[in-house]
């Protein structure tokens, strides 16, 4: 009898513990794999379709409910998130079609769908332990694909663009006054805080560059990855951002070089194409030439 009883006793844990929870602490679980929670709704009345572009207000936090992303400091004019575009499977983006505006809800979504989704990139170091990553947002606006593009084209005016080109070279200066004093920028305006020199092979149109690199904001905070490791053809478009592909082609085999890009040669005045960096953004790389081949 007490045989019988230890073995279904086993037989019932087993089988609770291996079936996926449909809640977690008040979140419902989707057909796609995701959890969600409603926070608030809004007063909104056009429901989205998938020609839409929805604009949100957004905090991303790992399991343990550290910030790394929000839209506060990292894209102020909001999240954008085009609802006809593929999305990775796992994603949450298929839930945007059922709000409206005003509308706030709470994800849990797979670390591997979220960063390919809202980063193409794979997990980060501070996210690979995690199950689940936290995606808080709140449906500001609703706007067709054409108005999206016209607001990128005119997101500012002359006068506007040469204010914030003078406002970032007022926070590049005041960065390097209070740590590379005596730096100054070359002829593209790429400013070198530090670089390792050798005297091996040097980056050459049409060989093969394998380079490690990681980027931060002026204020220290990365974004991506805290260190990725990349192989191109070196000359081949597009593969690099503009600042990046002219300091590649000055290194040697084995150098290593940190620097400042300034927004004209990374992202200009649009930023990321999915927000994560806001326009006339200056960036620090670290950069090191691992091998040529």
């Amino acid at each position: 009898m007490l045989k019988r009883f230890l073995f279904y006793l086993l037989t019932f844990t087993v089988f609770f513990s291996c079936k996926k929870p449909n809640q977690i602490d008040g979140y419902s679980r989707s057909p796609q794999g995701y959890y969600y929670k409603i926070l608030a709704i809004g007063d909104g009345n056009e429901i989205p379709t998938n020609d839409h572009v929805v604009v949100l207000d957004a905090i991303m936090k790992t399991q343990s409910d550290s910030v790394f992303w929000d839209t506060k400091h990292d894209a102020v004019n909001g999240l954008y998130v085009s609802l006809n575009s593929k999305s990775i499977i796992g994603s949450c983006n298929s839930y945007f079609l059922k709000m409206v505006e005003g509308d706030s809800v709470s994800f849990l979504i797979h670390p591997k769908a979220f960063f390919r989704d809202y980063f193409d990139t794979i997990v980060p170091y501070f996210c690979k332990n995690d199950s689940l990553v936290k995606l808080d947002v709140r449906l500001t606006q609703l706007i067709t694909k054409a108005e999206y593009t016209a607001l990128k084209k005119n997101a500012v005016g002359n006068d506007e663009e040469e204010d914030t080109e003078l406002q970032e070279l007022q926070l590049i200066d005041c960065y390097l006054l209070q740590n590379y004093k005596f730096v100054k920028p070359d002829a593209n305006g790429i400013y070198t805080l530090s670089k390792k020199a050798t005297n091996l092979e040097k980056v050459s149109v049409g060989k093969r560059i394998k380079l490690s690199y990681s980027a931060t904001f002026l204020d220290g905070k990365s974004f991506g990855e805290s260190e990725q490791m990349i192989e191109f053809i070196y000359g081949t478009p597009d593969q690099v951002i503009k600042g990046l592909n002219i300091v590649i082609g000055s290194l040697k085999k084995g150098e290593f070089t940190k620097i400042i890009v300034p927004s004209r040669l990374a992202f200009g005045e649009l930023g990321s194409s999915n927000g994560s960096i806001p326009p006339y953004t200056p960036l620090v790389y670290n950069l090191k030439i691992i091998d040529i081949k």
